[in-house]
């Protein structure tokens, strides 16, 4: 977990972002590449490394699902790519696939798809706000993680795909 380390943060589903934002500009003003103009060519390129570096952390943890995937890949448990969801959860992938599909034939079913996507994004933040009481995140207790996200990427997956299906540009 360098880039939690780096900022010296505790492993954490929502970390404090203001903290967050103030240890990565003191480490932008203290590894900044023109601060080692003057310095030797092995100086200024381990400046640019740790300015890089610095940007990278900061860009991946100040946003939820990449600061998610980031833990997961930390704990290897996004390697496998088998993750088994729930009989119920991927009858509901199916359902909602479908239902995008038969738009054509059915437009008037699009409002209900939205309000359904709706509610299933009030239940994604649900799962989101229980991941986020897991302190420290441990490999342990990271299983309800897995899921929520494995289900938020299906989740934007559909969404993409309803406001795409119904977007008159495409």
């Amino acid at each position: 977990m360098e880039f939690f380390k780096w900022f010296d943060l505790p492993i954490m589903i929502v970390p404090d972002l203001n903290i967050l934002k103030q240890r990565f500009l003191a480490k932008s003003k203290l590894y900044h590449p023109d601060k080692f103009t003057l310095s030797s060519e092995e100086e200024k390129t381990k400046a640019l490394e740790l300015s890089g570096f610095n940007n990278q952390a900061y860009k991946i943890l100040s946003d939820t699902d990449s600061r998610i995937n980031y833990i997961l890949n930390e704990f290897g448990l996004l390697k496998e790519n088998k993750a088994v969801m729930p009989d119920d959860f991927l009858m509901k992938m199916m359902s909602f696939n479908e239902a995008i599909s038969d738009l054509d034939e059915n437009p008037a079913s699009l409002d209900a798809l939205i309000a359904e996507l709706e509610e299933w994004e009030k239940e994604l933040k649900s799962e989101l706000d229980y991941c986020s009481s897991l302190f420290p995140v441990t490999p342990e207790n990271s299983e309800s993680l897995k899921s929520y996200y494995l289900k938020r990427q299906y989740y934007l997956r559909i969404k993409d795909n309803l406001f795409k299906f119904t977007d008159p540009k495409n």
